[in-house]
């Protein structure tokens, strides 16, 4: 028998881990984790785990697989400059606007994390994510609880995932008119309902809407997140600060699903975590009216003329 040294052992287990982070890690965009949901219920089943025990190991995995892609050292290789530094054009090569276009904001992630609106989108994209996570994940089990047949189940799945792509792109055109911070409660009124209706209704109708409106609040946020930080505080540290809600967005994706498995793990039903998941929508996005839009202050507009200059 051959025999197999420490070290190796502990090589071929460290790529285990690395391999299952990783994994785990791309498990957190919304068409992944709906495809992983097809097999939750009958791994854990056949393993004989709670639904607890699952998600604690998805949460791990995810934040492993985070840390293992954040050490690759790809995007510091790919990234140079501003576009502008090097005579480009941010619009692929169209000849210019006529339009005065208005300064550029340039705030540093020290700036930016002293302003509402970055903890009002940190917050949006927790919830997106947490939530979001968590019912894809246990999809099955709640279409199954309101009464819907799997195959049922995985025709809505396919259709949350066409009205997310036509989100997507409608929320893309309103970013462009009207600020992200007035789309905000559009998201999370969608997230409200997708959690309020398997709570309280059942039935064919009921997922359908359930469906439209989880989409719908996923293609919106997706399109609030990409267009809203560098709208509010410039490109010039605009790296440090997604860095920064990268963090609330990943720890909403890798604990989310844990309240939903100890809800039906203790109490039976979804009922309970899916009336909380609501009321915290309502709350972010009532919250939304109160965020003021940052101003740039004397401190970032230097830096914004620093970064100009060549």
């Amino acid at each position: 028998m051959r025999m197999v040294s420490p070290r190796t052992s502990a090589l071929h287990y460290g790529w285990i881990v690395l391999g299952a982070g990783t994994f785990g890690s791309f498990m957190t965009l919304p068409g992944q984790t709906a495809g992983v949901s097809v097999f939750f219920d009958p791994i854990t089943a056949d393993l004989g785990i709670s639904r607890t025990s699952a998600s604690i190991a998805y949460a791990v995995g995810t934040l492993a697989g985070i840390v293992a892609l954040t050490i690759l050292p790809v995007a510091a290789a790919l990234f140079r400059d501003r576009p502008e530094k090097y005579g480009l054009s941010t619009d692929a090569g169209l000849p210019p606007t006529t339009q005065d276009l208005r300064e550029e904001p340039s705030f540093t992630r020290k700036q930016a994390l002293r302003t509402g609106v970055f903890w009002l989108l940190c917050a949006a994209g927790f919830l997106t994510n947490a939530i979001g996570t968590a019912l894809l994940l246990n999809h099955f089990s709640i279409m199954r609880t309101a009464g819907i047949a799997h195959s049922d189940a995985l025709l809505l799945l396919s259709l949350l995932a066409g009205v997310q792509a036509v989100a997507t792109l409608g929320t893309g055109f309103l970013v462009d008119r009207y600020e992200p911070r007035h789309l905000v409660p559009i998201a999370m009124f969608m997230l409200a309902l997708a959690t309020a209706l398997p709570a309280f209704s059942s039935g064919v109708a009921i997922s359908v809407l359930y469906a439209l409106s989880l989409g719908g609040a996923y293609g919106s946020q997706q399109a609030i997140n990409a267009a809203g930080y560098a709208q509010y505080f410039g490109r010039d540290h605009l790296g440090a600060i997604r860095g920064a809600s990268f963090v609330f967005g990943i720890a909403g994706a890798a604990f989310g699903p844990l309240p939903f498995a100890a809800s039906v793990d203790w109490a039976g039903s979804y009922a309970a975590v899916l009336i909380g998941c609501c009321m915290l929508c309502i709350i972010c996005g009532a919250g939304a009216f109160a965020v003021k839009r940052p101003f740039s202050s004397a401190e970032s507009m230097m830096n914004c003329k620093m970064g100009a200059t060549p």
